[in-house]
């Protein structure tokens, strides 16, 4: 039977062999932790047990309302990669030694490019972008919102009016653009 804390020695040995970045390790780890609290002794007496009840004790976190479901989620996530990890290459020295994990490269984030559409109001500009929504004022002032279902709803309800009027003054008092002569 192998304990939950296997799953730390794992995470460990991985990392060091270069299976998982040093980033993701403590990633996977912190995910661990914050599952651990809540553990009782047959579940950190076997790993097996865990796995059973893993959504019994994701639930329970999320009861005491200390993380969101998105945030719960990912950790959730993170611990069965670990366990899955764990059953096909950290019980065999050999299928850990011919461990090839799938490297992920992402790309940096770019900040958007200067393609403006004027707005309805004609007051400010809407720069097109995939991660962001930005707002351009006079005087170069922008407001960048990284896009993401929260904002996206704020966006369309209103919820930016006050400060897209208040930018717009700002801008408008304090950054204007010399006239040219």
């Amino acid at each position: 039977m192998n304990k939950f804390e296997e799953l730390y020695n794992f995470i460990d040995r991985a990392v060091k062999s270069r299976k998982y970045p040093e980033n993701t390790g403590i990633a996977l780890k912190t995910g661990l932790k914050l599952f651990e609290k809540e553990l009782n002794e047959e579940e950190k007496a076997s790993i097996d047990e865990f796995k059973k009840n893993l959504n019994q004790i994701s639930n329970s976190i999320f009861s005491k309302g200390k993380f969101n479901a998105a945030s719960l989620a990912t950790y959730k996530s993170r611990i069965i990669k670990v366990i899955n990890d764990y059953e096909k290459y950290g019980k065999d020295a050999t299928k850990m030694a011919n461990w090839s994990p799938k490297v992920i490269v992402r790309p940096k984030r770019q900040l958007p490019k200067d393609e403006t559409q004027k707005s309805n109001s004609g007051q400010a500009g809407i720069i097109k972008n995939d991660s962001f929504h930005a707002f351009d004022f006079t005087g170069g002032v922008k407001l960048l919102i990284p896009k993401t279902p929260t904002t996206n709803d704020a966006i369309m309800d209103g919820g930016l009016k006050d400060i897209k009027v208040a930018l717009k003054d700002f801008s408008e008092k304090y950054c204007k653009e010399e006239e040219q002569i």
